[in-house]
């Protein structure tokens, strides 16, 4: 009887310490499915292409770090923001506008949900060197067939290159 009881101990602690690991360690997102890799492309004020590439799952499981350093959430700086579907996939716009005496770079977080929290796509863009009292704007196209979404936007404001 004393046997089965630490059997039933030793499997409840290997149990609870499974359920504590964390396979979002370095923050990469979880998938059921394949990831789709994206040129994600916008201007800064000076209209020079940036370009990032980034990747595009069914996000089940959301662990992306914040920026690092100073930034203030700035969703009141972006404008004229549009989340549309097109035949390739979900383009999503906007205008973010530098209402500082000071240049800034911008990180826009979009989220594409299905309903009230299925994150659907999560993508970044970055719209860089944005001069004191100018604008830049963002272009991004998700290629996502799904039809319903809605667009989420989280947007970061920061010294440039920080």
């Amino acid at each position: 009887m004393r046997c089965a009881w630490r059997v039933c101990f030793i499997a409840a602690g290997v149990l609870s310490l499974a359920a504590c690991s964390d396979e979002s360690a370095n923050n990469v997102p979880t998938s059921d499915s394949s990831a789709t890799t994206l040129a994600v492309n916008s201007t800064d004020a000076s209209t020079a292409e940036q370009s990032t590439t980034t990747t595009v799952a069914d996000v089940t499981d959301v662990a992306h770090s914040p920026a690092t350093g100073d930034f203030v959430g700035a969703l009141e700086d972006v404008s004229g923001q549009t989340c549309e579907q097109e035949a390739d996939g979900w383009r999503v716009t906007g205008t973010a506008t530098n209402p500082t005496g000071d240049a800034v770079d911008y990180r826009v977080y979009i989220s594409l949900l299905n309903g009230e929290s299925t994150t659907r796509a999560l993508v970044e863009a970055e719209v860089l060197a944005v001069a004191a009292g100018t604008t830049g704007t963002f272009d991004v196209l998700i290629p996502l067939p799904d039809a319903d979404l809605r667009c989420v936007l989280r947007v970061e404001r920061r010294a440039p290159g920080t």
